[in-house]
């Protein structure tokens, strides 16, 4: 049987790295990890695409930074609408397999933009479809893994009008007490885009034996980062053996429908990744080698692309 996978990749930084960095998209031979030929060879077919305001840039410049990472999607969709496409509802999403273009789907990569929860549709009409409370450090709804305070009445205002739209929460980021305070109040089925299991890397980044059950046990699904501080786990720099072992981990406290990918490529140095993985090109390396360590083909399927899609088919509203 063929290995070549669709993919799913639940964590890319795009817009922030094309506007902060002056890169571009379609030249693979400048240094950065993705390009769009480069989703193409992979055969990426669906990417959350993330709006990240660094924290130089806030508080002052929050709102700013945010509405031109919008503004570089939407110029992406217009220049490229014959390769991209803006992914809202899931209609989008069927048929990935023999649609010529790639969906991106908007991760709000900490909620700071949002300057109060009534402002979330402004930022739906724009196509935002997941959020992540906070990124490390803490704003006015959630604190991240930096910090240790729990959810605020705003941060649990907004996951209520996040349910009432059909916006996916993103638990990667979260301290464990925000985690725990987010994650009951969801009514869609929750996820983290870029978390590695804590066992095997002790990292305040990765997640914890109970919260990895938390969430499958609700349906979800855990993406598998690849940047090498939360994949390490031995003494000698991360491979694909390492990011086998934490699906390996995932699968066996979880079983093989809750775990997928997050790669937050470009998220760091091209250094700071495992030397099979140059670049977005390289992702279906992760396929192939799973199957060659004994993983059927049904099951890096599932872990590639098809946790993934499940849950945004049953989250996004038609």
């Amino acid at each position: 049987m063929s290995k070549k996978f669709i993919i799913v990749d639940a964590h890319e930084d795009i817009a922030f790295h094309l506007n902060h960095f002056k890169r571009s998209f379609i030249n693979p031979e400048v240094p950065c990890m993705i390009t769009l030929p480069g989703l193409k060879e992979g055969n990426v077919k669906l990417v959350f695409n993330t709006i990240f305001v660094p924290p130089k840039q806030k508080p002052k410049n929050t709102l700013k930074s945010a509405m031109e990472q919008l503004a570089t999607y939407e110029k992406l969709y217009r220049d490229y609408e014959q390769d991209i496409y803006c992914v809202t509802k899931p209609g989008d999403i069927e048929n990935l397999d023999d649609n010529p273009r790639i969906g991106f789907l908007t991760l709000m990569e900490g909620a700071d933009p949002i300057e109060e929860p009534g402002e979330l549709n402004m930022f739906f009409d724009k196509g935002v479809r997941v959020i992540g409370l906070s990124w490390n450090d803490r704003n006015r709804y959630a604190s991240g893994n930096n910090t240790e305070d729990g959810l605020s009445e705003m941060g649990s205002e907004l996951i209520k009008r996040m349910n009432d739209l059909g916006v996916t929460l993103d638990l990667s980021h979260l301290n464990e007490r925000c985690f725990w305070d987010s994650i009951e109040l969801t009514e869609l089925t929750p996820i983290a885009t870029h978390s590695n299991a804590r066992a095997l890397t002790d990292h305040p980044r990765n997640l914890k034996d109970e919260q990895l059950k938390a969430i499958a046990e609700r349906g979800g699904v855990v993406g598998i980062v690849l940047y090498n501080p939360f994949l390490k786990t031995a003494e000698n720099k991360p491979t694909l053996e390492d990011v086998y072992a934490h699906a390996d981990y995932m699968i066996g406290l979880l079983g093989e429908d809750h775990v997928g990918i997050g790669s937050d490529m470009d998220g760091a140095r091209i250094e700071d990744f495992p030397d099979e993985l140059r670049s977005v090109a390289d992702l279906p390396r992760i396929g192939e080698f799973f199957i060659n360590k004994g993983y059927s083909e049904n099951r890096a399927r599932k872990i590639m692309s098809g946790n993934f899609l499940r849950v945004m088919r049953k989250n996004l509203r038609a």
